[in-house]
């Protein structure tokens, strides 16, 4: 049966309590072992293949282009040599860098990731995107995918490219182990090589991850490869809102998005400034450690898959925030769930996506399109609204599921994506929102646990600026997952194999929350 709205609220009033704000310390960072320098020493090689063939950006006629770029790789320590365990052991990743300017080396510019990736065990090569950074527009971004998968097939047929790369290099790429990565048009390139990959399957891509990425071509990423994102709140070159675009509309069965309050889109390079965008509010290094500990963490979990769980990513202060000046707010899909309501296929709020009914008490609610910029909204998703004066009593969303016994053990989280819109005139200015989250079975029992005791929904990040549109004010959601086995502890007669619905019931005196899938997931 479905939750009743009184019970929920007067549970909320009980369970009333300041929220917690996830935090670790900078001595806890140092032990995440994504941040830590791998087990390897690393040495470099720079290469040269020669040319390489692509098309005019804008005559579609061949283009031959320069083709050279750094490899980064697992040493043994002396000279240059590989570790002797390395015959066909470490897996390889190809990085494409922006449209940085003039070049020639804007592909060492991310040195510091390359290097930590091949301190894990993996072949990191960073190919020089500069013959096509020439062109503005059209950005080249077809052309970028092209060098990203001439990358690879070079890559790995070294000996033939190169005929004495260093010792024992050559044979010590697993070519079934392979990643992608890139910034901002080169993130972009990435998307457009998975998308030729996927349609010529030419390589084994086990994963790929993006900084700020461009959207010129409105790509949507195939479903078969995990994908990682990082973006900036302060970032003053992408600062609308396309890395959260290529993401919303990417199918892939697994993908993780990391929004980074104060971060910026030059300081996740070497020592590149942009006047444009000015200084970020977190140093570079911190920039260079968010890139090493998820981007890192993300590649050594896929490519080598030494225990890092995917959950790392979106759960808890282990890796949310890195240290105790950068934030970190993720939205986060797991490939194995189950969508109670992802809001896609509904134009009311009464009925789920996944055929349950649905009530919700909120004076106001309605669900419609989050990409609204003028609403702050930069998501290309639809989503849902709950919002409640003051003196109103608050407001409740409950869902009953489809059916009244529904068996949730195959999963172990209940997962929502939360955001407070920018300058809602309910919401309460500089303060998170939080909700009660209620399980109930089919017997009625429940079990209800605090939304603050596992993430936020945090005030949106601002910013003043003086560059195009004054570092726009965005709306991002933000993943939390809870724990089914902590409901169960919340009440021990909670029958997850029999659940008929769940709710959550809003804390606060006043306020207006966005949500959107909301799930049971690994």
């Amino acid at each position: 049966m479905l939750l009743s709205p009184a019970p929920l609220l007067r549970r909320a009033a009980q369970l009333f309590v300041c929220g917690l704000v996830l935090q670790a310390t900078t001595a806890a960072a140092q032990t995440l072992p994504q941040l830590q320098p791998g087990p390897y020493p690393v040495a470099h090689y720079d290469w040269n293949f020669g040319n390489i063939a692509t098309t005019h950006p804008s005559s579609g006629s061949t283009l031959n282009v320069g083709h050279y770029g750094r490899i980064s790789y697992p040493s043994d320590g002396s000279g240059g040599a590989l570790p002797p365990v390395a015959a066909g052991n470490f897996p390889l990743l190809v990085f494409g860098h922006g449209r940085f300017g003039t070049g020639p080396n804007n592909h060492l510019q991310a040195a510091y990731l390359m290097d930590h990736l091949a301190s894990w065990g993996i072949v990191a090569t960073s190919v020089s995107l500069d013959v096509v950074g020439q062109f503005g527009s059209p950005a080249a971004i077809p052309q970028r995918g092209d060098i990203l998968l001439g990358t690879i097939e070079r890559t790995l047929n070294l000996v033939a490219q190169l005929g004495s790369p260093p010792l024992g290099l050559a044979a010590a790429i697993d070519g079934t182990r392979i990643g992608l990565a890139g910034h901002s048009r080169g993130g972009e390139g990435v998307a457009d090589a998975l998308i030729k990959n996927a349609a010529s399957n030419l390589y084994p891509i086990l994963g790929a991850a993006t900084i700020a990425p461009t959207d010129f071509e409105a790509y949507t990423l195939p479903v078969d490869v995990p994908y990682m994102s990082i973006y900036g709140s302060k970032d003053g070159d992408v600062n609308n809102g396309w890395p959260i675009f290529l993401h919303d509309r990417g199918a892939s069965a697994e993908k993780m998005f990391e929004y980074v309050p104060g971060a910026n889109h030059f300081w996740f390079t070497e020592s590149l400034q942009y006047s444009g965008e000015g200084n970020a509010d977190i140093p570079r290094d911190h920039h260079h450690q968010v890139a090493k500990a998820y981007i890192g963490g993300f590649m050594v979990q896929k490519l080598i898959g030494n225990g890092f769980e995917s959950t790392a990513f979106a759960d808890g202060p282990e890796m949310l925030p890195l240290t105790s000046v950068i934030e970190v707010h993720p939205m986060f899909r797991h490939a194995d769930r189950f969508a109670v309501d992802d809001f896609e296929t509904q134009s009311s709020l009464t009925t789920s996506s996944s055929g349950g009914p649905v009530v919700t008490t909120y004076p106001r609610a309605r669900e419609d399109t989050l990409r609204q910029s003028s609403y702050t909204f930069y998501h290309v998703t639809n989503g849902a609204m709950g919002a409640w004066p003051g003196g109103s009593g608050g407001g409740s969303y409950m869902a009953g599921l489809p059916n009244s016994s529904f068996d949730a053990t195959a999963w172990t989280q209940l997962s929502v994506k939360f955001a407070q819109r920018w300058d809602a005139p309910f919401n309460i200015v500089d303060q998170d929102q939080d909700v009660n989250l209620t399980l109930q079975d089919a017997d009625g029992d429940r079990a209800t646990l605090l939304l603050s005791d596992y993430g936020r929904i945090p005030w949106p990040v601002t910013h003043n600026g003086t560059w195009i549109q004054n570092f726009p004010k965005k709306t991002v959601l933000r993943t939390t997952r809870l724990p089914l086995a902590d409901f169960v502890t919340a009440n021990p007669a909670l029958d997850l194999t029999r659940l008929a619905g769940l709710a959550w019931t809003s804390v606060k005196s006043s306020g207006e929350i966005e949500f959107d899938d909301v799930e049971f997931s690994k």
